[in-house]
């Protein structure tokens, strides 16, 4: 999708009404609710046309895995950070907060002396939610510094410090301790490596013996699918995915003695946890308070979200949890 949104705006997040163009709530919300706006020109644009000029006054909203939009992973700037917790809640860069990640570990059992894997730990709202719930101890993996750095405060600020270690390095550096971890999370990671046997194989050889745990929640799709959302999904993402289907997933689990309990394709329950939190941080949202930096932001995880949700809503890309149990 291509949605003027990243109209220059007047110091307040404002557009001037005297050209009677909206404003950047306006523009948003035309957005998010599926209509467009009347198209507006700038007084370059109308000088332009005047001469028969053919002026562009207007900056459509990057996408793709070459700008600088919510898919360039190394932009976790302080004012993305901002937005992320105040679209997802506290601590989160991914929809669900607390209560989604309660669900998912809800099968899991951890003493206070046991420590879980948890890949993808983004800002620490879900690292919280799990020692909340078990008061045990997290090893945690976020492979982007400015996150990673993030969730360590985020610890700290909710004195949880001591129960956590905290992994940053590049995926293909990562090592983990055999036969160490009672339970191991992996959220929205794996179809961003390409070499998932490997990686499980990794996560399965760090499992204890006797009974383990592994949740993940990953989306899958099937290499041969061409479908222009899928596609636009694929060239707007914050790293180079790759395929895997339901049937290649459950087939690696099986191979590595993980016995899968709970398979359940939810994407639909994943979009909707998008549409609401959106909807619902649109209704806070007040124009004169945009600066024109957190309009850029807003603008650009707005467009990341809506490839997603519009894969996911055609079925070309879906989105599953796994509960699975290992014994040894």
């Amino acid at each position: 999708m291509a949605f003027a949104l990243l109209k220059r705006d007047t110091g307040d997040g404002a557009s001037d009404d005297s050209s009677g163009g909206a404003s950047l709530k306006e523009r948003l919300h035309a957005w998010w609710n599926g209509y467009e706006l009347p198209p507006e020109s700038s007084p370059s644009d109308r000088a332009g046309s005047a001469a028969g000029g053919n002026s562009a006054g207007r900056a459509e909203a990057p996408s793709g895995s070459g700008s600088a939009t919510s898919g360039d992973d190394d932009n976790w700037s302080d004012t993305r950070r901002q937005l992320a917790q105040e679209i997802w809640s506290p601590g989160f860069v991914v929809p669900g907060g607390n209560d989604y990640v309660e669900k998912l570990v809800s099968g899991c059992s951890l003493t206070e002396a046991e420590t879980m894997l948890e890949i993808g730990v983004g800002m620490g709202g879900g690292t919280r939610t799990i020692i909340g719930k078990f008061g045990n101890y997290v090893t945690g993996y976020e492979r982007n510094p400015d996150l990673a750095a993030a969730a360590v405060r985020h610890a700290v600020t909710h004195d949880i410090d001591d129960k956590l270690e905290m992994i940053n390095t590049p995926l293909r550096d990562l090592t983990l301790k055999p036969k160490y971890f009672r339970a191991a999370l992996l959220r929205d990671i794996l179809h961003s490596i390409e070499d998932k046997v490997g990686m499980m194989t990794k996560v399965s050889d760090s499992l204890k013996t006797g009974e383990a745990f592994l949740v993940l929640t990953n989306f899958l799709f099937d290499a041969d699918d061409d479908s222009p959302e899928l596609v636009a999904w694929k060239e707007g993402e914050e790293r180079p995915v790759y395929p895997w289907t339901e049937r290649e997933l459950i087939k690696c689990l099986e191979s590595l003695g993980i016995q899968p309990r709970i398979v359940e394709d939810e994407g639909e329950i994943y979009r909707s946890m998008v549409v609401d939190s959106w909807s619902a941080y649109m209704k806070t949202v007040k124009s004169d308070e945009i600066g024109e930096e957190m309009g850029r932001e807003m603008a650009r995880e707005g467009e990341f979200w809506a490839r997603r949700t519009a894969a996911l809503e055609t079925g070309a890309l879906k989105y599953f949890r796994v509960e699975a149990v290992k014994n040894s």
